[in-house]
């Protein structure tokens, strides 16, 4: 984590749309923070509709003037991100 990062880390072994509302509502009201990293690390199951929660997220904060970026996908998560090919709208965390 560097200066003006913000992570959100998920818990639980499920990433679902209210978990991605959560983490939305919350990233939105943070401050200070240019990159708001989405850690999923703990999740071995998601949604796409929790991943297209994200993608307005990152919409949002790119009006403005900051980003999002995702971590530590593995298992299914990473499954369902590379088929829907949402690299192209959520970038991973370096």
């Amino acid at each position: 984590m560097t200066d003006g990062e913000i992570a959100f880390i998920h818990e639980e072994e499920s990433f679902r749309h209210k978990h991605a509302l959560k983490i939305y509502e919350q990233a939105l009201r943070s401050e200070g923070a240019q990159t708001v990293v989405i850690d999923l690390a703990n999740a071995t199951v998601a949604t796409t509709s929790a991943f297209a929660r994200l993608v307005l997220l990152r919409r949002e904060l790119r009006r403005n003037g900051r980003d999002l970026v995702v971590a530590g996908l593995r298992d299914q998560p990473a499954y369902l991100f590379e088929i829907n090919r949402l690299e192209a709208v959520l970038p991973r965390a370096a």
